[in-house]
């Protein structure tokens, strides 16, 4: 019997880093899963790794520290909290975030690397994050990964870049592609019942000008999401808009803003690119306001220079929304024919597909059905289904070290170590 304590701190919605992002969405969804199966030889229930951390002397004695609270619970308190108790019972535990996990354990994980954006785009980040501070947590996350006795991949992207930027065997390595909420299918159902006063009410309410396409964005603001190229690309659409004598889009984004430094970024373009009159930042939405939004919207525009998978892609297309978005990393798994795809250094361009989808009605008719086709390929009982295949690996591996380790005693040799071949990954 493997018993399996999966990890539901990014539920709670103090944790804001992780509730209100995709890792959240993945957490609710993959816990959802695992609730029900029904596996003779699997057992999962449920920790939460900041609970861990806050009751007793050394916790209390940690915070009256000036710096390093965070770092120094993780990876000193942690640790030991990880196989005493009630986690003893526990054979493995599941972080389904790869900067959660303690870079020293003794008790075997699991974990969900969700992508190596720090790595891949290094130089970015270390340009806008050059504190020893930032580098140290890396680092940390790097021991972490591969400290891991089973990674899951949540795109054959992001298994591509354990490969080729740390080393890791793919033997290791399962892909667990994300899966898509039911709720976006029932998009094209609320754009087809709307009364025209509903919809005007609704925009009323978020202050979006009647009559006008909307260009949706939906995400964070880090480096990587590419807020001032896409700030520039809508620019582009509305000045081509205007030029032509057709009613300009407007461009609307959704997602919280977590730092000044990614306000100001916004604020930058918006005035750089002479877009005031026509952005509109909402800033986190509710997941009821978020699909009618869906429903509203002509494009998502999405031009992030990195994704380790790219959720709202893959919801937007279950919404019947035309996706224009970059050609790199794990897009184009997940959009595959089903969506234009550009250079996202390349502004140019992406304002031509951003025009062309604007003015082609018919395609992007023909768009919302193959998208929402293609959407149905992604499930979250395929994520669960090889998420349980993960934790037998890893069951089979645990044993087989076992195996070595009481047999090394009488060996003359080295002990290797053997990964069972299950033909998962």
């Amino acid at each position: 019997m493997i018993s399996v304590g999966f990890d539901v701190s990014g539920l709670d919605p103090a944790f804001k880093s992780h509730a209100q992002r995709g890792i959240g969405r993945y957490v609710q969804e993959l816990s959802r899963f695992l609730q029900v199966v029904d596996e003779p030889d699997l057992s999962v229930r449920w920790f939460d790794h900041t609970s861990l951390m806050k009751n007793g002397v050394m916790p209390r004695a940690i915070e009256c520290l000036p710096c390093g609270r965070t770092t120094l619970k993780q990876q000193l308190l942690y640790p030991l909290r990880l196989n005493a108790g009630q986690m003893r019972d526990f054979t493995l535990l599941h972080f389904p975030a790869h900067m959660d996990a303690p870079a020293w354990s003794v008790k075997p994980f699991v974990l969900t690397v969700l992508d190596l954006i720090p790595l891949i785009l290094k130089d970015l980040y270390r340009a806008n994050r050059p504190s020893w501070r930032f580098m140290f947590a890396r680092w940390l996350e790097l021991r972490a990964i591969r400290q891991a006795v089973v990674l899951l991949a949540i795109s054959e992207t992001t298994a591509k870049d354990l490969e080729r930027v740390l080393g890791i065997s793919r033997e290791r390595i399962v892909v667990t592609p994300l899966g898509v909420d039911q709720r976006f299918f029932e998009v094209e159902r609320l754009r087809n019942e709307a009364h025209a006063d509903a919809r005007t009410a609704f925009r009323s309410r978020l202050g979006i000008p009647d009559q006008r396409e909307i260009v949706l964005y939906v995400g964070g603001h880090d480096e990587r999401k590419n807020i001032a190229t896409l700030v520039a690309i809508a620019s582009g659409a509305v000045r081509e808009a205007q030029r032509a004598g057709r009613k300009a889009p407007v461009l609307v984004l959704a997602g919280r803003v977590h730092s000044d430094a990614e306000k100001s970024r916004l604020a930058d373009a918006v005035r750089r690119y002479e877009l005031e009159q026509d952005t509109i930042n909402l800033g986190f939405v509710s997941d009821e306001d978020l699909l009618t939004l869906y429903a509203e919207s002509s494009v998502f525009l999405f031009p992030s220079l990195y994704e380790g998978f790219g959720l709202p892609v893959l919801e937007a297309l279950a919404a019947g929304v035309p996706v224009v978005s970059s050609n790199t990393s794990a897009m184009p798994e997940v959009i595959g024919t089903c969506g234009e795809l550009f250079d996202p250094r390349d502004i140019e361009a992406g304002v031509r597909a951003l025009v062309g989808m604007l003015a082609d009605p018919a395609r992007r008719k023909d768009l919302r059905v193959r998208g929402r086709e293609r959407a149905r390929l992604f499930t979250w009982e395929e994520t669960g289904r090889t998420t349980v295949e993960a934790y037998r690996l890893a069951g089979d591996i645990l044993a087989t070290e076992r195996v070595f380790s009481k047999d090394s005693a009488s060996a003359s040799g080295p002990v290797r170590r053997a990964v069972p071949d299950r033909g998962i990954v």
